[in-house]
């Protein structure tokens, strides 16, 4: 049912301008509200990855931009202003599950629920400790995979050959949390993984790891958990998701 709206008028107009300048004159977060906004405004070519986008992801540039645009704002995500997604490059591996449960219970074991989180740990099978490599990671929404309209769990946390896409080893998320700061999406970010510790007794689950914001944080906090999702379970469009995209080394 079409939704009949009053005249706007330019007083009404005024306020939310105001706030709108406000945000994009922000010299840390001006290019990411000015993405938000020309992702708002945008009308999709096509519901999944463009030709060009993939274009771009195949290629050793962005990644490299990516990689400097951390080293000078702290800011893990990077995008392009015309990207619907936004990608990162992220070191994993060197540490032994222990020392990963220690260094993540120094830094959030007073912090609920992540506090919690420190058990999840001993269950993950982690990348050879001695060694530490450089993974590729990509945040999009169900949307752009090209996947039925009722897409369930198992139809996006999988591999998408088409798009390089593949799933995020479990420890992704523990290595990736101390680097980010801030969440401004009203909806939880999941990670597609493949992960189903002894816990996770039901054979139509499997547990996933997720960022979310606070509903009890007025600013832009954020924190890590755990589901455990059936299989079936439908993903919104726009939902969130993290991928591992296969580029150079990170080819499985």
């Amino acid at each position: 049912m079409k939704r009949i709206l009053k005249e706007v008028s330019a007083a009404d107009m005024r306020g939310p301008l105001d706030k709108l300048h406000e945000l994009l004159a922000d010299r840390q977060l001006g290019a990411y509200w000015l993405n938000q906004l020309v992702l708002m405004m945008r009308k999709e070519p096509t519901h999944t990855l463009t030709s060009k986008w993939l274009s771009d992801l195949s290629s050793s540039w962005p990644w490299k931009r990516a990689e400097e645009h951390f080293l000078k704002t702290q800011q893990l995500w990077y995008n392009e202003p015309q990207w619907p997604f936004q990608i990162c490059v992220l070191e994993i591996g060197g540490l032994t599950n222990e020392k990963l449960h220690n260094k993540w219970q120094t830094v959030f074991g007073s912090r609920y629920p992540e506090k919690d989180m420190t058990n999840e740990i001993k269950n993950i099978n982690l990348f050879p400790s001695s060694e530490k490599r450089k993974i590729f990671l990509i945040r999009l929404q169900t949307r752009f995979l090209n996947l039925p309209e009722k897409a369930t769990f198992s139809d996006v946390a999988c591999k998408h050959p088409r798009l390089n896409l593949s799933l995020c080893p479990p420890e992704t998320a523990f290595f990736m949390r101390p680097l980010v700061k801030d969440y401004f999406d009203s909806n939880a970010t999941t990670f597609a993984m493949d992960f189903k510790p002894s816990t996770v007794v039901d054979k139509n689950k499997k547990r996933v790891f997720y960022f979310a914001r606070s509903r009890d944080s007025y600013g832009n906090d954020l924190y890590m958990g755990a589901w455990d999702i059936y299989k079936d379970s439908e993903s919104e469009p726009g939902t969130y998701w993290i991928f591992q995209y296969n580029f150079g080394s990170s080819l499985i």
